[in-house]
């Protein structure tokens, strides 16, 4: 009997939860092989070859299209198949795999609280799995989950495609002038629990939060006159299955999610298809200089951070401390006294039940308390739910970079004038000095910011603030929504066995995610009335990316090298590029953005920064076609990239934070019969390819920084392609973010990690060199420093061993374009490389206790520091909002 005909003898097997689904002889030779390879034999024909044997064996004992085998039959029959034909070794190991899979379904049913595996349990790993449990999936009042991680990503999924269903054109009409009863929809939200589960779109079903968010987004299009039906005939459409079509972008929605190619923010996971229903990350908030405008504010922050989101406030409008304050004849207390009032708040008011809020506080270089600022978190036990930045301008840059004196004038927030003249260069060293200490302040380029922003003529006003880790720009009460792909998913494996990066698959996911992402906006459920305004008349989405050093490290591809910056920098504009096309489509079917004709799009003008400042002949794309289209069409959304942080959405992607290099390739845990090693997947197999991965390399590894750098058993190419960030000098991750930058919206969350032996002037040179590569800001981290140490070890053995000096790409690109004279010459002398004849060796300050603050909150475990936030690798727990 063939290969065919035993195939297809056996049509069926039951699993384990008593379904049945179709026999797939691969899924043998796939754990046969793995069996191999554990016992350094991989070879597929002979995986092959053992599995015909398995599958005669199968009919030999009975078993045909009528009567199934079971799982745990065929495996029993692999064991003895495997002893029979004199391969004891590999059954042992087969025995040893298949136990090893069994704790390992065990484990993640216990953790889930499910009594079978769902089918995103199955294909996800575990530490993905106890992120979702710990933040994600919903808890009874017992504190018990109560969905499935595939339940979970169902509910996102219908939630966004209800989003798509009100621009049918059998219920819209972008024109408008349609008049419909208001009230008759909104009497619905009276009685949502009377439509849990009544209406399905194909097999979806839609709980009442589905419900609320149909009728809600109805209510808005039904007000602007754009719908054509009455609110009783859509339900009727709904219930005719004339509507069904929208199964098929459902499904879509779910399949880019459960594949790992792209995630939403982290409150859209949280809240979609819930009784919050609030799904937006980033929020910034205004506060004026009275007692009734702080008050306001500090309770619009309150019902955020109940929601799950994050807030940014600049306070330079309050009066300086000290003041007279001319209602009560009182003095100020300035604007410090009012973010401890938040603070507090944060600290009150968890987010969503799940989590502290995040925020971002600015100051202006001008205003009087900028100094007491500046230091103000030097200290242990200040504003901890605050990450801090100053907020720069072109007349701090010219006084600090263009004259002589460097004099500055601060001035009062209450009547603009001259309260003292400071120094610029005093200034920025206490920025730096502080930054040297305890990682902030960052900088905010507010004049690289303003430079292109679109927006600025039909708010009549500049951005002046961000959210909590400073990649997203705001007005007041403005919010956004994110969501990251997953590049390093993105790649086609060439017959050598080499990859490549799918550029098709790329457009392709980022217009769906882009229209995912607008949708959003339409089925949010905002937490104060005048976000849901400001929100709707921008549109502003912040599509952006997780994976790149994963998939550098795929492609063989240095992340600090010419080719790889060249390759960041294309990854970055086709991003932008295709999500303002889409956008554009999205504009000629929904209509554009409430405030587009009041915006300079209409004058053909763009907020992408490459666009301008790159040569045309070095652009990828056709952008002047574009701008045409936008000036005919209109545009949907005000901005449309965004790289934010993705600490736990990479631990559930499985994949690298943004667009960060890998902090280690290797985290020790230790446990009580030892040490445990995480490795980076992608460097494992390259390991065991070689014929390198041995538990002493990983402790190797892991006591050097988590680095392959300088030991003598890594080839130097592994060591030159698998950079870590501690490898990278700070001035090329300056250059990483800058060729991000050239292209993105928004702006990048990004750390520039610095080594524990930079100096002061070190750090005000990065200052310099962010502002000449047209950075929007920019968050140093430098490693020991800080009682809040967010741990950078790997190992409590760690020591650098390796010195890190700028790329040729780097000191070329200084050399060529900064012509500044005083910021040359810092610049210069903070890249020249310093030799050093010994080996280097730095002892990190790990030896001493290790004080709570450094730990995760939730589970105590070390935290790290990464795109401006902490995280946990153990639990997901992260510091910022978005991911």
């Amino acid at each position: 009997m063939d290969n065919s005909q035993l195939e297809n003898t056996i049509n069926e097997i039951r699993k384990r939860s008593g379904t049945i689904t179709v026999f797939n002889k691969d899924k043998i030779s796939n754990a046969i092989y793995k069996a191999l390879a554990a016992t350094s034999k991989a070879d597929r024909g002979l995986a092959e070859q053992l599995t015909d044997s398995v599958v005669n064996k199968l009919v030999e004992q009975g078993y045909t299209s009528s009567r199934s085998p079971t799982v745990e039959d065929i495996q029993d029959i692999v064991e003895s198949t495997l002893i029979d034909s004199g391969n004891s070794d590999i059954a042992k190991a087969y025995i040893v795999y298949r136990h090893e899979r069994r704790k390992l379904r065990d484990e993640k049913k216990k953790i889930l609280n499910l009594k079978s595996l769902d089918p995103v349990s199955k294909k996800f790993d575990l530490n993905c799995l106890r992120v979702l449990a710990s933040r994600y999936l919903f808890r009874n009042g017992k504190n018990e989950i109560i969905e499935s991680p595939t339940q979970m990503f169902e509910r996102v999924a219908i939630l966004v495609g209800i989003g798509d269903i009100l621009y049918d054109s059998q219920v819209f009409d972008k024109a408008g002038n349609r008049n419909q009863s208001i009230d008759e929809a909104e009497s619905y939200l009276e009685k949502l629990d009377a439509f849990d589960y009544k209406f399905k779109v194909g097999d979806y079903y839609l709980n009442k939060w589905h419900f609320r968010s149909l009728i809600n987004h109805y209510v808005t299009l039904a007000t602007k006159g754009q719908m054509k039906v009455s609110f009783k005939e859509l339900l009727t459409l709904l219930a005719s299955k004339k509507l069904d079509s929208y199964a098929d972008r459902m499904t879509e929605n779910l399949e880019m999610m459960t594949s790992q190619d792209f995630l939403p923010n982290s409150p859209t996971m949280m809240n979609a298809g819930g009784r919050l229903g609030q799904l937006s990350a980033c929020f910034v908030l205004g506060m004026g200089d009275s007692m009734e405008q702080i008050m306001k504010s500090t309770s619009d922050a309150a019902l955020i951070f109940k929601s799950g989101g994050g807030v940014g406030i600049n306070y330079s409008e309050l009066r300086e401390e000290g003041d007279i304050v001319a209602s009560t004849s009182g003095v100020a207390s300035g604007p410090v006294s009012f973010m401890n009032i938040i603070n507090t708040v944060t600290e009150v008011v968890k987010q969503g039940g799940k989590r502290r809020g995040a925020n971002m506080g600015i100051i202006e270089a001008w205003h009087p308390d900028v100094e007491k600022f500046i230091t103000n978190k030097t200290e242990p036990g200040i504003l901890e739910n605050f990450n801090v930045s100053v907020g720069i301008w072109e007349d701090f840059w010219h006084a600090l970079v263009n004259t002589k004196d460097g004099n500055y004038v601060l001035r009062s927030p209450h009547d603009k004038k001259p309260v003292k003249e400071i120094n610029a260069h005093q200034l920025i060293d206490l920025i730096a000095l502080s930054a040297w200490k305890s990682g902030e302040p960052g900088l905010i380029f507010f004049d690289q910011i303003n430079k292109h922003n679109v927006f600025a003529k039909a708010r009549q006003a500049p951005l002046r603030a961000t959210n909590p880790c400073g990649e997203q720009s705001l007005y007041p009460y403005e919010s956004c929504n994110l969501g990251s792909i997953n590049l390093v998913n993105l790649v086609k494996r060439q017959a050598d066995g080499t990859y490549e990066f799918d550029w098709q698959r790329y457009e392709e996911i980022i217009r769906k995610t882009t229209r995912f992402l607008d949708n959003i906006i339409d089925v949010n459920n905002y937490p104060v009335a005048e976000i849901t305004v400001a929100s709707k008349e921008s549109r502003r989405i912040g599509l952006g990316v997780m994976g790149v050093a994963d998939l550098l490290y795929k492609l063989r591809i240095p992340y600090n090298s010419k080719e790889g910056y060249e390759l960041q920098a294309k990854l970055s504009e086709t991003l932008t590029y295709y999500s303002m096309e889409e956008s554009v489509a999205l504009a000629k079917s929904r209509g554009e953005f409430p405030l587009c004709s009041k915006s300079e799009y209409p004058e053909g003008k763009i907020p992408v920064a490459g666009y301008y400042e790159k040569p045309k002949e070095s652009h990828s794309y056709e952008w002047d076609a574009l701008i045409e289209k936008i000036k005919k069409y209109g545009i949907r959304n005000v901005l449309v990239t965004t790289v934010a942080p993705t600490g736990t959405l990479s631990m559930i992607a499985d994949c690298s934070n943004g667009m960060e290099p890998a902090f280690a390739l290797v985290f020790e845990k230790r446990v009580t019969v030892g040490r445990f090693f995480y490795t980076n997947k992608i460097v494992e197999e390259v390991l065991k390819e070689h014929g390198l991965y041995s538990d002493e390399l990983l402790a190797k590894i892991a006591d050097n920084y988590g680095s392959l750098k300088g030991l003598d058993e890594i080839p130097q190419w592994m060591q030159d392609t698998f950079v870590t960030a501690m490898d990278i000098h700070w001035a090329d991750h300056l250059m990483a973010q800058a060729v991000w930058q050239d292209w993105i919206g928004n702006a990048i969350a990004k750390t520039i990690n610095m080594p524990y032996d930079v100096t002061v002037d070190d750090v005000k040179s990065a200052y310099l060199l962010a502002h000449e590569l047209g950075l929007k800001g920019i968050t140093v981290y430098r490693d020991g420093s800080r009682h809040k140490q967010v741990l950078h070890m790997t190992s409590e053995n760690a020591q650098k061993t390796f010195e890190v000096t700028p790329t040729k790409h780097v000191t070329d690109f200084v050399t060529a374009n900064i012509t500044n004279p005083y910021i040359k010459s810092q610049v210069n002398a903070a890249l020249a490389i310093k030799v050093h004849d010994e080996e280097i060796k730095i002892e990190p300050l790990i030896h001493e206790e290790i004080s709570e603050d450094r730990l995760c909150p939730t589970c105590k475990n070390n935290l790290i520091f990464v795109e401006g936030c902490s995280i946990c690798i153990e639990c997901g727990y992260s510091g910022c909002t978005s991911g």
